[in-house]
């Protein structure tokens, strides 16, 4: 009898390179727009004067810092080495850095992760917020919805919080297209890696070897080229006059909006869980390079023993996003497939032990309304 995890139910000049450097292309070629630059000058600000300022980077493997040896080798632990030696006082202890990277996880699983990887290890929302997740996203509505939700959130929980919009790349491209509408509806600074690496490469500047590991992780020179290009924003932004404080739109660019979704860690005012034989956790989820510790810890497991009934709750909502943990093909334990019906009707067959799976998380929408309803979820071992 094959086994299935259920792992959680979410609602001019170029930069002078180091001395081993090979990428030689412009990075002020990279910025996209400064937006409105009164929240980032802000905190360019606060960190001048010596004051405490957080600055996290949330996003996929390429924010974790895969590609280099070592993982404190990623851009974002680059930008926050040179950051404090470009800006802060002293040895820079007044600026607190959280690197929220996680590998394979999209825009739409960024939504929850921003409060349990950002928000909580903080300890409060951050005064600055990379986002990348332009080679993670699939470019469908799904992710845009996500990223314009991450967006929102961040920028509606603080009016102190700067997001910038990092768009990485890959031999494969990137999902900025897609998200260069939504970081302009909400004015927010941009820097895009691809067009310049892209051009780099085909003129011949820059050995596609040099700048990629693969192809979508970058060496550690290209790391360093992601840290220079969001450097030189910022360099921008400081000799430029400040903005005056825009508001929130009213609206979001895609509806129905995601913007608000909650992790479901249990039963409240709005769900009722019965575990039924999903009544274990998982302690193998997938795990973050910084700590080496599961991301989702709180999880609903059925094993290859446990004998009763299927998962359900009873939930209002008007969105729900499914995520499940794809188990690691060299394990020994083998996952299977789960059915999954909301309100009675069958809306998927998620395979929890597809073929060259490493732990990874997936997301599905399983339900999507324009208003909260009641309804009923049941997830159960497909035959």
């Amino acid at each position: 009898m094959k086994t299935k995890k259920i792992l959680g139910l979410l609602l001019g000049a170029s930069l002078m390179m180091g001395a081993n450097a090979t990428i030689n292309i412009n990075v002020e070629e990279t910025l996209v727009s400064t937006g409105n630059n009164y929240r980032l000058k802000t905190a360019l600000e606060k960190i001048k004067k010596g004051e405490k300022v957080t600055l996290a980077a949330l996003g996929g493997s390429v924010t974790e810092g895969a590609g280099p040896e070592k993982f404190t080798d990623g851009y974002a632990f680059q930008f926050f080495r040179a950051l404090k030696a470009a800006y802060a006082p002293g040895n820079g202890e007044n600026v607190v850095f959280d690197g929220a990277g996680l590998s394979g996880t999209p825009s739409q699983l960024g939504i929850v992760r921003y409060k349990q990887d950002v928000v909580d290890v903080l300890g409060g929302n951050p005064d600055i917020l990379i986002i990348e997740f332009a080679v993670n996203d699939a470019g469908d509505d799904f992710s845009a919805r996500g990223f314009e939700a991450l967006v929102r959130d961040a920028l509606s929980a603080s009016p102190e919080t700067a997001v910038i919009a990092l768009y990485s790349a890959a031999t494969y491209g990137n999902t900025a297209a897609q998200k260069k509408p939504i970081a302009n509806h909400y004015q927010i600074p941009q820097v895009d890696i691809l067009p310049v690496v892209k051009k780099g490469i085909s003129s011949g500047k820059v050995k596609e070897k040099d700048y990629y590991t693969d192809n979508v992780h970058p060496t550690k020179d290209g790391h360093q080229f992601m840290s220079d290009s969001l450097m030189n924003l910022l360099a921008v932004v400081d000799k430029a006059a400040k903005d005056s404080p825009c508001a929130i739109p009213a609206e979001s660019l895609k509806n129905p909006s995601f913007s608000g979704m909650k992790m479901i860690l249990g039963d409240d005012e709005n769900v009722k869980i019965s575990a039924g034989a999903f009544n274990k956790k998982d302690g193998a989820t997938q795990t973050l390079k910084k700590t080496n510790k599961g991301d989702f810890p709180q999880n609903w497991y059925k094993s290859a023993s446990s004998k009763g009934e299927s998962f359900k709750m009873d939930i209002t909502c008007k969105n729900l996003i499914l995520t499940y943990k794809v188990q690691g093909s060299w394990l020994s334990e083998k996952f299977g497939s789960a059915d999954v019906y909301v309100d009675g009707k069958k809306v998927g067959t998620y395979d929890g032990g597809a073929a060259n799976g490493w732990n990874n998380c997936e997301a599905r929408l399983i339900i999507d309304e324009k208003s909260a309803a009641k309804h009923s979820v049941e997830i159960k071992l497909a035959p």
